[in-house]
């Protein structure tokens, strides 16, 4: 059976919404890690509408989120 495929957009909503159920350490680290996401949107680096696979290739080609993220 071919792998679903699956959206940035969803895959940053899923932890937007999972993450109120955390502790708050570890809500702070999504908050973090998804506004690390959300920067390589908004530097065109990704785009929503990537499959996931694809936006973690782009990410990995420029040295990863953290790298990425930065303006």
């Amino acid at each position: 059976m071919p792998q679903k495929s699956r959206l940035v957009s969803g895959y940053l909503k899923e932890l937007r919404k999972t993450r109120k159920e955390k502790p708050d350490q570890v809500r702070e680290a999504l908050e973090i890690y998804v506004q690390l996401w959300e920067s390589v949107i908004r530097k065109g680096i990704i785009s929503p509408d990537d499959d996931i696979g694809e936006a973690l290739k782009k990410i990995d080609a420029i040295g990863g989120l953290y790298q990425a993220a930065q303006d």
